[in-house]
């Protein structure tokens, strides 16, 4: 005998699952349509997490909705019997929700990558809204609504896929590459050579022809001979698109000729650093829209009239349906419904036709409408304009209790539970001006130093030993660069920053004004890039995964030995553990003492933390300036062997300050990606004059 709970049950799901499933789907396009756009401007893991959750079950929901409503179109024995009309019309609306927002058509650039298979699904969901729709014929009293949103429909979704298809590596690589140029007639070019041989030629002076990259070098001095130019971001904008278009290769890993690298470097080395950094800001943006929007879709001509196609059938379908179709059939949920989803439809295609129209690309097109446009929407953020920041030391002292339960959690749930203590315990600082301009300075003063490109590559490989060479402390701390690979010198570096950090907070120094603000500066960009490579380290390990070596012996070798001297000495603050590190007697060094066994830097630390305090006392060095240059060289080693196609993968995560720095060396001439021919024939990177 069968509980009449469970038929009960059964039969109000079979009620109501299409219309929860519907009214489900259209919510999320709402939501997306809303929210999708923050992830370019926001490091909020938990909108993040909402965002990449209402993406993948927007297309889940809308996909076994259709099924459902095919399935109850031919199962006659459910019951009771829907409004098949209606289930045909909304599948069309499903339909559409698969053509997703214009905001965003990709999570990850790997989703762009699956561009063959949603041509597949486009293939199967028109096919399976196309029969939703031919059951209900000749009958079906909806049957002029339902195919002008299913024309809408298919042309979203293959939208979509078009974009994702365009966003794909093979198909982004291929339109970097130059229109081919196969040189003159080979058999006309022989019989011209032939005539002149004869000819005497008279010898020419050698002249070296400035590259050009579009109009740069006009733009270039409208914005140093016109400082008002600098505050228009729509000449920005311009000056941005110009060089994604020219430098969009790095994604891919194309080599770039030297001419293109030259013209940039011109350019940036005359620029002020805010200018600069709103160069990148705005060609990151474009990077994004072109991987992960319909941007490249719907900005050419056929996009814009297959808009106003789709709008113009969405307010026809809503008309018919408000005046020829007699609704006294409907049930009163379905009405409501209904005219949600054509009113949905209606209203986010005019909001995305707004934002299609006040876009960056738009506005670069059309320059004169910058007049009618507030500056505030000029001059809204690209990227999250932030950094996360952690320390070893919070990360020894923070949770202890966890990590004294090694035999209570698995490795694998302590993994998870160390991820989310970072989530925790990290902070978010906004990126200061005086760090920009230091970072933009010292790369500046290292594109001028290099004259060939071999020296640009030499520049990129010191990660530490080119800002401490030529200083009288170089001798004394050059052990904690050439010693140490990457990831251990990174660590080492990191540790003592804090220890002289939490030292120094205490101290009043009697310095001159001048020479303390300066001290005060460096000292906040040290604490700053300091604790943000700590972060990537952890939390983005693959930004520095081609450098890092044998990282994470060395953490977990140093983060035990941490873990054993604070348990030794009782020690449960922050401040405590610094003040208990920064005094201990360092007599010698650790691998003499313990041998080789042990990769743990904690002691070295200390060593390097002590002899760092001593600069200013013995060297008359400013301990704080010399610092800040090792660190931005370390944060630049780092930058420059980052995969380019992760660097690619951050825009859509709110950014990072290590990719802005990767694109300003490249603009820089301080790239990697350098073209074999031009380095045999020792290609020159001084400034055209």
């Amino acid at each position: 005998m069968e509980l009449p709970i469970p038929n009960k049950l059964e039969k109000l799901w079979d009620l109501w699952d299409i219309r929860l499933s519907v009214l489900l789907s259209l919510l999320l396009q709402v939501f997306l349509v809303l929210f999708a756009p923050f992830r370019q401007r926001s490091r909020n893991c938990f909108l993040l997490m909402l965002i990449w959750s209402a993406y993948l079950i927007a297309d889940w929901i809308a996909a076994v909705t259709i099924g459902l409503i095919t399935k109850s179109q031919n199962d006659s024995r459910v019951k009771p019997k829907q409004n098949e009309d209606v289930l045909a019309f909304w599948a069309s609306f499903l339909l559409l929700h698969l053509g997703g927002p214009d905001s965003i058509t990709s999570f990850a650039l790997e989703d762009n990558e699956f561009w063959l298979r949603h041509l597949f699904g486009l293939l199967l969901q028109v096919l399976g809204a196309g029969y939703s729709f031919f059951l209900t014929l000749p009958k079906n009293q909806l049957w002029i609504p339902t195919i002008l949103v299913f024309v809408v429909g298919t042309i979203k979704y293959a939208e979509r896929t078009f974009a994702l298809y365009l966003a794909s590596l093979d198909c982004f690589g291929s339109t970097t590459l130059p229109k081919p140029y196969p040189g003159p007639d080979y058999e006309e070019a022989v019989a011209i050579y032939s005539t002149t041989r004869s000819v005497e030629v008279p010898e020419q002076t050698e002249v070296t022809m400035a590259p050009n990259l579009g109009n740069y070098r006009d733009r270039k001095f409208a914005i140093h001979l016109q400082p008002n130019l600098e505050s228009d971001q729509v000449e920005l904008m311009g000056l941005a698109h110009s060089l994604f278009e020219n430098f969009k290769g790095l994604i891919v890993g194309f080599l770039l000729s030297s001419k293109y690298r030259e013209s940039s470097r011109d350019f940036f080395l005359q620029t002020k650093p805010e200018v600069s950094f709103r160069l990148i800001e705005y060609e990151l943006s474009f990077m994004y829209q072109a991987l992960h929007t319909k941007m490249d879709v719907v900005q050419t001509k056929a996009g814009r009239v297959f808009r106003l196609i789709s709008l113009f059938f969405l307010v026809v379908a809503f008309m018919s349906f408000q005046f020829l179709v007699d609704k006294d059939k409907f049930k009163k949920f379905e009405l409501i419904l209904t005219y949600c989803l054509l009113t949905g439809a209606i209203v986010l295609d005019i909001f995305s036709g707004i934002k299609l129209i006040f876009s960056d690309l738009v506005l670069i097109a059309h320059k004169n409408w910058k007049k009618y446009i507030p500056d505030c929407f000029l001059q809204r953020r690209r990227w999250s304009n932030s950094v996360s920041l952690y320390n070893m030391i919070a990360y020894c002292v923070d949770w202890r209790w966890l990590w004294k339960s090694k035999y209570l959690f698995p490795d694998f749930i302590r993994s998870m539970l160390d991820k989310l203590k970072m989530m925790k315990f990290s902070s978010s600082d906004k990126i200061i001006e005086d760090l920009t301009s230091f970072i933009f300075e010292e790369l500046k003063n290292k594109s001028s130093n290099a004259k060939t490109l071999s020296e640009a590559m030499e520049k990129c490989s010191q990660r530490g030993d080119g800002a401490l060479f030529g200083t009288s402390s170089y001798i004394k701390l050059k052990w904690s660069i050439s010693e140490f690979q990457y990831g251990e010198s990174l660590l080492l570096w990191h540790l003592a920053t804090e220890l002289c950090y939490q030292a120094t907070e205490k101290k009043s120094n009697p310095e001159k004004d001048d020479q303390k603000k300066e001290s005060r500066s460096s000292r906040t960009i040290c604490k700053i890039l300091s604790d943000y490579m700590f972060y990537l380290l952890v939390m983005k390990p693959a930004m520095l995964a081609p450098v890092l070596g044998n990282w994470q012996i060395v953490f977990q070798d140093t983060f035990e030995e941490a873990e054993r001297y604070l348990g030794k000495y009782s020690i449960s603050s922050h401040a405590e553990a610094c003040k208990r590190l920064i005094n201990v007697k360092t007599k010698f060094r650790p691998a003499a003492v313990k041998g080789i066994r042990s990769k743990s830097v904690l002691f070295d630390a200390c060593i390097l933390a002590q002899q760092l305090q001593h600069l200013e006392e013995e060297l008359e060095e400013n301990q704080w300036v010399l610092m800040s240059k090792v660190w931005v060289e370390l944060m630049c080693y780092g930058a420059i062997n980052c995969r380019p196609i992760v660097h690619a993968q951050q825009p859509s995560k709110g950014g990072e300050l290590l990719t802005f720095t990767w694109l300003l060396m490249n603009h820089l001439g301080l790239g990697l990606q350098f073209n074999e021919q031009d380095m045999h024939a020792g290609t020159r990177l001084v400034a055209v004059k």
